[in-house]
């Protein structure tokens, strides 16, 4: 816990990435579970068009940033470390068809100003979804808070076999790991605003550190913007080359505001296409309603 309390002292503003990288050599031994996303496992990833690229073309483009242009510390990477972000759901019974049907509003959320911001009261934006399929189990850093009781059943269940798994390890190591774990949950779960890029340092240098260990291909944790509804996942480029790019959707967001108040969002379809292994290039074809 002092650690901890150390870290939490820290001026992430002032970006003291020495100080924060020495005091996480200094951890405890503690005891991270992996959740195994296996093969034909679904992940998807969103991006945002813009006017200068209202249509991709380009697996490439809808994979992770590349490291040249990669400047700012996100959720679960830093400017040394680019991660492809996506999100998946989990495999428990729990999850119902009505759910799966939304599932493209976790993307959405993740990604979407417009989503985001409750200050814009109305507009549009294109959004484009590439579905991605897993060939070689991909192996994950969990993290979630095991001390608490969650929202959605199947973080739940997580929760569950996380206790069961710290049962098989030692007691000291078992109470360091909840006590980070709880720590780290907080921090990966935090809503951060636009520009403050420094609050992400410690989730950041911590997923750097997990896959720099050598025995994680990245971090998964619930969806923040989407309160928990799905799970994101941040992989390392080396293990993108598990997955291959199968189906590519652009869609067209838009945000009115009904009279209570309210927001109201509409995402239709625009154009799709399939993407064959091995394609470095696809071209988007109207959607056939």
């Amino acid at each position: 816990m002092e650690i901890i309390d150390q870290i939490k002292n820290l001026n992430l503003a002032e970006y003291p990435i020495a100080q924060l990288d020495s005091l996480l050599t200094k951890t405890s031994k503690i005891c991270i579970m992996l959740t195994d996303l296996p093969k034909n496992k679904r992940i998807e990833r969103a991006v945002n068009n813009s006017k200068e690229e209202p249509e991709f073309n380009k697996v490439s483009r809808i994979s992770f940033k590349p490291s040249e242009y990669n400047h700012n510390y996100m959720r679960a990477s830093t400017p040394n470390n680019t991660m492809f972000y996506g999100s998946t759901f989990s495999d428990d019974d729990e999850i119902t068809e009505e759910q799966m049907k939304y599932e493209r509003i976790i993307g959405s959320t993740e990604v979407s100003t417009l989503m985001r911001n409750s200050e814009i009261l109305e507009g549009w934006s294109r959004i484009t979804f590439g579905s991605w399929i897993v060939d070689d189990t991909i192996s994950l850093a969990t993290i979630i808070d095991p001390s608490k009781e969650h929202e959605h059943p199947y973080l739940n269940n997580l929760k569950d076999r996380y206790l069961k798994f710290l049962e098989q390890v030692p007691e000291d190591i078992k109470e360091n790991t909840i006590k980070w774990l709880e720590f780290l949950s907080v921090e990966f779960s935090k809503k951060v605003a636009n520009g403050n890029n420094h609050d992400y340092l410690i989730s950041a240098k911590y997923t750097e550190l997990f896959v720099n260990s050598g025995k994680y291909d990245g971090v998964i944790y619930p969806s923040v913007q989407s309160s928990g509804y799905g799970l994101c996942v941040a992989i390392h480029p080396n293990a993108v080359q598990k997955m291959r790019l199968n189906y590519v959707l652009q869609c067209k967001l838009t945000k009115t505001q009904r009279e209570d108040g309210e927001n109201n969002f509409l995402l239709e379809n625009l154009k799709n296409c399939t993407v064959k292994n091995g394609q470095t290039d696809f071209e988007l074809k109207e959607f056939i309603k």
